[in-house]
């Protein structure tokens, strides 16, 4: 059976713009742009026979397909293919492998999926206040209240401290706070459950006399979550993807949205030399599995972000290939995508900074290109802001 992966759908132009800017009918819309970007999309586990069709079909609609230099000759019995075109020709194509053999009618369908208008909830209510997705993502600024963090560990040790770092990061464009007490760096050690409470809990608790910013746990622990909640937290952010017993319940009981992230082992040892065979199929599917076993016990898919998990358990090329694949990742899953790439690590084998709170430019620089994210988890938060209103500005200048 083939399987497809959307590498891109572009981002086209700014149509209404443009079209208030000639004063053309607004009823065009639907039809320009449909015209304007190239979609990429890969499909795996070919047939031979069946790659020679779908390129046939593609160009007959005005689009066309990548495949092995061999197909022509049936000298390989399996190919990937790269499927390019506009939303209107990649539409016309599809519409000729209808009925074709080698279900490629089913592939046909999925490439529709990948045309179509995203469906997805444009909003996650969090703390009773309405988060809305939009093209420029939202920005979750990183609170860390634990002594060891690989960037700021102890900076925010004081509840005091704390609060006014929540209090400026939310003036500075941060749509949610997320609070952690303990420690998921490479290398780190597990912290008790009474220890992160200790931590966490005069934290929000000083957050919430100040200021009614949303608020997110960092914790796999139900005791740490169900406290940090009580105290004011408004949404669980699991490292483990929310596999820990007791955790998809307590979200359930309290009616919280989660974000789940995928890990490779345990923190401390992580990356002991990570393999994947395929990152995004793998990471992906994990993250579908987990999304469909808590939607059955109960957490509405709207209320579920997911997290690839930047440098958890993962090589340098596994961390390019993941943020190249959050747009499909939101597909797969059919949920918002958290980004967290905030000073990671594997940028220093890129840029060459060896010190964390130095990587904040190209941190900015991959929130800026990461094209399907819907919040980024970040440090600098002032920075991710200017960054994104920057980008901003040139998309709509005409």
């Amino acid at each position: 059976m083939s399987s497809t992966r959307l590498l891109s759908s572009g981002r086209g132009l700014p149509w209404e713009s443009l079209i208030d800017l000639v004063g053309a009918d607004t009823g065009c819309l639907p039809r320009v742009s449909l015209r304007d970007r190239i979609i990429t999309i890969r499909i795996d586990e070919l047939p031979c026979p069946a790659a020679s069709i779908l390129k046939q079909c593609m160009l007959s609609g005005g689009a066309d397909a990548l495949v092995h230099r061999e197909v022509l000759t049936c000298r390989t019995e399996e190919t990937r293919a790269v499927v390019y075109g506009t939303p209107a020709t990649l539409l016309r194509g599809c519409d000729s492998l209808d009925g074709q053999p080698f279900n490629l009618g089913a592939v046909a369908n999925r490439l529709r999926e990948y045309i179509a208008k995203d469906t997805r909830q444009d909003f996650l209510l969090v703390n009773k206040r309405k988060l809305v997705f939009s093209e420029t993502p939202l920005i979750m600024g990183i609170l860390n209240v634990t002594p060891d963090s690989f960037s700021d560990g102890g900076s925010y040790s004081s509840p005091r401290d704390a609060a006014n770092k929540a209090v400026e990061m939310e003036k500075a464009g941060a749509a949610i706070i997320d609070i952690g007490g303990e420690s998921s760096r490479p290398g780190s050690k597990a912290v008790s459950a009474e220890e992160q409470q200790a931590r966490v809990v005069p934290v929000i608790q000083a957050i919430r006399e100040r200021t009614q910013v949303p608020i997110s746990i960092d914790t796999c622990t139900p005791e740490v979550a169900e406290a940090a909640v009580t105290a004011g937290a408004g949404m669980i952010n699991s490292i483990d993807g929310m596999e820990s017993p007791g955790m998809a319940e307590l979200a359930v009981s309290m009616g919280l949205p989660v974000v789940i992230m995928h890990k490779k082992g345990a923190p401390e040892t992580m990356q002991t030399n990570p393999f994947y065979g395929d990152a995004p199929a793998e990471i992906g599917h994990y993250l579908l599995f987990r999304v469909e076993a808590l939607v059955k016990a109960g957490i509405p898919r709207e209320m579920i972000l997911v997290d690839p998990g930047i440098g958890f358990g993962k090589r340098l090329e596994d961390n390019l290939v993941l943020i190249r694949s959050l747009e499909w990742i939101g597909f797969l899953t059919g949920c918002r995508v958290l980004l967290g790439h905030s000073r990671k690590s594997f940028f220093k084998g890129i840029a060459g900074i060896d010190q964390a709170d130095r990587r904040d430019s190209v941190t900015h620089i991959v929130t800026v290109m990461s094209d399907g994210a819907d919040m980024v988890r970040v440090h600098d938060v002032q920075g991710t802001a200017a960054a994104l209103k920057v980008s901003a500005a040139l998309w709509r200048t005409l």
